[in-house]
């Protein structure tokens, strides 16, 4: 029974806090992110990709590039993902070359993107999602073969 006065009481919070954030560009952000997350991750609506370069081209700021790739290769902008995260890399975070290694793999450049997957997983601890970020990615790019990326099955907790 809680449950069913939970759900309404949080669908209308959160509808609220979405319709109220056009003066702050924090929580215009966030909805941004969650549209992007929820219509075009989780439902596959790829009608909805701007919402994924929307938020990319307002979080890539203040060290914040490694995110920024991430949904610019949601979004589907390539060029722009390589471009964030090899930002990121710059600023000394590592982890972004898992998200170079997926734009480069994506533009042809194989070897690269197993270099760069390479830098990933030496510098990077824990590797669970990468299995979540791959099976993301192909379906937005279902004619990658990421095995190419050498990414071994015992790095990465199931």
């Amino acid at each position: 029974m809680k449950k069913a006065i939970l759900l309404p009481l949080i669908l209308g919070v959160t509808t609220f806090a979405m319709a109220s954030t056009s003066n702050c560009r924090g929580c215009a952000s966030g909805k941004l992110m969650l549209q992007c997350d929820y219509y075009v991750v989780k439902q596959g609506d790829m009608t909805k990709r701007s919402t994924c370069e929307e938020y990319a081209g307002i979080v890539d700021v203040d060290g914040a590039s490694a995110k920024a790739a991430w949904y610019y290769l949601l979004a589907g902008n390539v060029d722009k993902a390589l471009d964030a995260a090899e930002r990121a890399i710059g600023i000394g975070h590592a982890f972004a070359n898992e998200y170079a290694a997926y734009a480069l793999l994506i533009q042809g450049k194989e070897r690269e993107a197993a270099a760069a997957m390479k830098c990933f997983r030496e510098a990077v601890h824990e590797k669970s999602f990468v299995k979540r970020d791959i099976e993301t990615l192909k379906k937005f790019y279902p004619s990658i073969d990421f095995s190419k990326l050498d990414i071994r099955v015992d790095e990465i907790h199931q």
